[in-house]
């Protein structure tokens, strides 16, 4: 145990000198790194109508250091909820648009603050709007609750939470949000792949010792599959949501030939594994065991481990390995 909480710590600083190391990067250059070998093309298009032209150029744009603070603020709320990236792309564009990512005293109306929220329209009182991290927190909780809002163009996403009167204008800051985000973050397909375990593995014990809820997935609760979905966003990997999927969806790694980072199932049912943990060193695991315990470490040495599958071998993109 003792070597696998110093096994933790170390790959915790490896992770805080990343994300250190990105910030550094945004905010010595006067615009966002390019930290990704390249940037995805997930621009989302208009909708309809394309945008005024009028709009200002998102690339031109050079980021302040007021500005950076508060986007800097966004990437660390979604990180300490547990959220996809996704979550603070959306956010951050939101933000430009609306207030090009100033704590604004004045707007449209009544709106006020980061992301324009109305106290008139149940956002909160002003003092509470105009403080940063507040109007970012109940930008998240509106995001969550939209039904997959993963999966959305970004207009769509922030239109959902914001129901501005120009929707299509949020898609000309989504590079610009993107880019903003990954220097932030790290999040991107890092060129060393153990940088992007390091990161599995620091958001898995960053959560040791919070409770065990079926069908949640953070960030104050988690199931087993929950746990380790939640763990691979963090390191910019998709993965599905259930054990049983995941357990389909990356490559097989023989007994004995384990590492950390990788996945371990468990306990075969009629759909597949019932249970899965992350693989740490000398048989240890984070997982979620089941209701009434929590976060913790664990072996995995047991009579009912079925197999290991290594998801960062995957690509997120590819097609599930049929099993």
């Amino acid at each position: 145990m003792k070597a696998a909480a110093a096994g933790a710590a170390l790959l915790l600083l490896v992770v805080l000198a990343l994300i250190a190391a990105a910030t550094s990067l945004l905010s010595t250059s006067g615009t966002p790194g390019v930290v990704c070998a390249t940037i995805p093309a997930t621009t989302s298009r208009p909708e309809s109508s394309p945008v005024a032209a009028s709009a200002p150029a998102p690339t031109a744009l050079d980021l302040d250091a007021d500005q950076r603070a508060n986007a800097s603020l966004i990437v660390q709320t979604a990180m300490e909820r547990g959220l996809p990236v996704r979550a603070a792309v959306i956010a951050v564009a939101t933000a430009l648009q609306e207030s090009q990512l100033r704590n604004l005293r004045y707007g449209h109306l009544d709106s006020l603050g980061l992301f324009q929220q109305r106290p008139s329209q149940g956002w909160g009182t002003p003092e509470q709007i105009l403080t940063p991290r507040y109007a970012t927190g109940i930008f998240y909780d509106r995001l969550v609750e939209v039904p997959r809002w993963e999966q959305m163009p970004l207009t769509r996403a922030a239109q959902a939470v914001q129901r501005s009167a120009r929707p299509d204008a949020y898609a000309q800051w989504e590079p610009l949000a993107q880019r903003t985000v990954d220097a932030l973050a790290g999040t991107c397909a890092p060129l060393i792949p153990g940088e992007q375990i390091a990161a599995v593995l620091a958001y898995a014990h960053a959560q040791l010792g919070k409770p065990y809820l079926w069908g949640a997935e953070g960030p104050a609760s988690f199931d087993c599959s929950g746990l380790t979905m939640r763990a691979f966003q963090a390191a910019g990997i998709s993965i599905p949501r259930v054990a049983a999927d995941q357990w389909r969806h990356g490559p097989v790694i023989p007994l004995g030939q384990e590492q950390p980072g990788d996945l371990a199932f468990f306990r075969m049912e009629a759909d597949g594994p019932g249970h899965v943990g992350i693989v740490l060193d000398n048989g240890q695991m984070i997982h979620a065991p089941h209701q009434h315990t929590v976060v913790q470490i664990g072996t995995y040495q047991r009579g009912d481990l079925i197999g290991f599958t290594r998801p960062a071998a995957h690509p997120a993109t590819g097609q599930p390995d049929p099993r």
